[in-house]
């Protein structure tokens, strides 16, 4: 965090500006420039390209004080299941909790690239491996930008499948309870049978818990979102069935318990409502 704030204050005044001229053309107040460059916050995803044009630099330098490799730069770009890179999402997460104090976050990171290390997810139209990193990256950073910034929550995102694929005991968790709680019903039980009592009950349990119920609309919002990558059109009408017949009623529950989430839980269910739609009418046409 101590160097994203010092290459922030050296590329403005390499440049040339104040904190008062970045203000104005990034239309924010100079309070957060200056917060920025004190170490107390960090900029926001959309932002920091911004900053980095205004800089002549690139997000890369700002995040990690280096350049990136053209090789990074073509996989990041040209792959459709594979629209940001984990290393940037890691060091941005990580600079968030060194300036929120998520210390239980920035532990579980650590803890989910760990665990995580040396799995891919499922090859889409590209051969290239894609670390299975970036999905809980994806899911924490997708949070951030909806304005959750819960530790507990954040966290969640981050061990969400730990346990049911990287072999994690429950005990094993370095978090509280609370999100314990959260992770152990996001886990499917061993010898789940895809059956219609089964996944009730599995939905069920989610439902009833705040922390469990954001962290698996988030994560349904992000496997919907990258499905027409890799997922033949006889899974993609399976896991949209799914979806209708078990997250859409998590949705409406979301909003009457938690009506703190209206924002988000609109965001989130425009984004996956569009997607499914759009999906609906490719299969359709390709019939």
């Amino acid at each position: 965090m101590a160097l994203l704030s010092y290459r922030l204050a050296e590329a403005r005044k390499n440049c040339g500006f104040t904190q008062e001229q970045v203000a104005e053309r990034l239309f924010i107040s100079t309070k957060s420039v200056n917060s920025w460059e004190c170490g107390n916050s960090v900029p926001d995803t959309d932002k920091l390209p911004e900053l980095a044009s205004l800089y002549g630099v690139t997000t890369d330098w700002l995040l990690c004080g280096k350049l990136p490799a053209a090789e990074i730069l073509e996989v990041t770009t040209n792959l459709s299941d594979r629209l940001f890179s984990e290393v940037r999402m890691a060091t941005y997460v990580g600079a968030y909790c060194n300036a929120k104090g998520f210390y239980q976050t920035k532990k579980a990171l650590a803890f989910a690239k760990e665990k995580h290390n040396g799995q891919y997810r499922k090859p889409g139209h590209s051969d290239e491996k894609v670390p299975y990193i970036y999905h809980p990256l994806l899911l924490t950073c997708h949070a951030l930008a909806l304005g959750l910034e819960d530790d507990d929550l954040l966290t969640a995102c981050l061990l969400h499948d730990v346990c049911e694929d990287c072999g994690v005991l429950f005990d094993e968790l370095p978090v509280n309870d609370q999100t314990r709680e959260a992770v152990r019903l996001l886990t499917k039980p061993e010898g789940f049978g895809k059956t219609e009592p089964e996944y009730r009950a599995y939905y069920e349990g989610i439902t009833g818990n705040r922390i469990a119920l954001i962290v698996k609309l988030l994560d349904r919002c992000n496997n919907v979102s990258g499905m027409a990558a890799c997922f033949t059109d006889k899974h993609m009408a399976e896991y949209i069935k799914e979806t209708q017949e078990y997250i859409a009623p998590m949705m409406e529950k979301a909003k009457d318990e938690y009506p703190q989430y209206s924002n988000q839980l609109f965001l989130i269910r425009y984004h996956m409502n569009s997607v499914l739609e759009a999906l609906r009418h490719h299969m359709r046409s390709s019939l």
